[in-house]
């Protein structure tokens, strides 16, 4: 019995080294747009916050491509140990419903973490577009009819279908021009490359305040709290519009253990009641969601794809 006792107590070591505690090395959080855009934007602050509480570095890694296939098809193939995490928009539920062949399904190929925010979608116009309102800016579309092009953050997105959704409801011709990102959408807007952008507040929003852009509206049913001076679309004179309002959350791939997904819900919540991550998501326009739960955000998933897939056979959205 002694002798069985003693190599219990040889084996502890190992047993223990067995069921490291999570996290036990790096997380990457994959963002699959490029930097400077909505998701990025979203995801450093909370990265930077989990690192400190998990004392392990969360790595944002952009891996941008194919509107958000390229690195949600990569956390979608990952080995599910909480070691590789989505941050996850409204626009990747739109991937399967707008692309041939999606290489995912967006509501069984990952495991809902968290609804951490959402966003405000808003329609911005170059100071050298003669219109203030989205009255003027139908009126302007009639009279010259294929002169009014908007940039979006990738063709297939929650902006691509909202400017589609908007030029439907305006009964007026627009022409999207997709980006590889909102950063790179932006600066063409600032140069007047394109006339309008149907983009996050987050990305433009310190223009609209310096007079470089001109926001018109808003494509939610409510104002911004960030800046509620924007009117909505409906407020400008088409009632009744109105897009489902943007989530950004974190995911994982599917058949992430229970353990480490109500770990990682847990930690994100803590991290959004945190001065500084609260003071970033302010400055971006985003408002904070804590509270939720890996359940509630899976639930959120599903309605949100079941409303863009009737908005995109509507107005039969496609981009292959």
């Amino acid at each position: 019995m002694r002798g069985a006792f003693l190599i219990l107590l040889l084996c502890l070591p190992l047993i223990a080294a067995g069921q490291q505690s999570y996290p036990s090395r790096p997380i990457r959080l994959v963002v699959p747009y490029p930097p400077g855009g909505a998701n990025d934007t979203f995801a450093r602050p909370i990265a930077k916050k989990l690192s400190e509480q998990f004392g392990q570095q969360v790595v944002v890694d952009n891996r941008s491509g194919a509107s958000g296939v390229i690195g949600a098809q990569l956390v979608a193939g990952a080995t599910p140990d909480g070691y590789t995490l989505l941050a996850i928009s409204g626009s990747m539920s739109l991937i399967p419903l707008t692309l041939k062949n999606a290489p995912f399904d967006v509501l069984k190929d990952f495991t809902s973490i968290v609804a951490a925010a959402t966003s405000t979608t808003v329609v911005v116009v170059h100071p050298s577009l003669p219109v203030q309102s989205m009255k003027e800016l139908a009126d302007y579309g009639k009279k010259n009819p294929g002169q009014l092009n908007y940039g979006t953050a990738g063709a297939g997105r929650l902006q691509h279908l909202t400017g589609e959704s908007l030029a439907h409801a305006i009964n007026t011709k627009l022409i999207q021009v997709s980006y590889k990102g909102g950063h790179q959408a932006l600066i063409d807007l600032l140069g007047g490359h394109v006339s309008m952008g149907v983009l996050h507040l987050s990305t433009v929003m310190p223009h609209i305040k310096a007079g470089r852009l001109r926001a018109i509206a808003v494509a939610e049913a409510h104002r911004s709290k960030a800046y509620p001076e924007i009117p909505t679309a409906a407020e400008s004179g088409f009632p009744g519009f109105a897009m489902p309002e943007p989530f950004l959350g974190i995911a994982g791939p599917a058949k992430l253990p229970s353990a480490i997904v109500k770990q990682l819900n847990a930690e994100v919540n803590k991290s959004l009641l945190s001065p500084d991550v609260r003071m970033a998501m302010d400055a971006a326009g985003y408002i904070i969601t804590p509270g939720t739960t890996p359940e509630y955000f899976s639930d959120l998933q599903v309605k949100t794809f079941r409303t863009y897939q009737r908005m995109v056979k509507e107005i039969g959205l496609t981009f292959e």
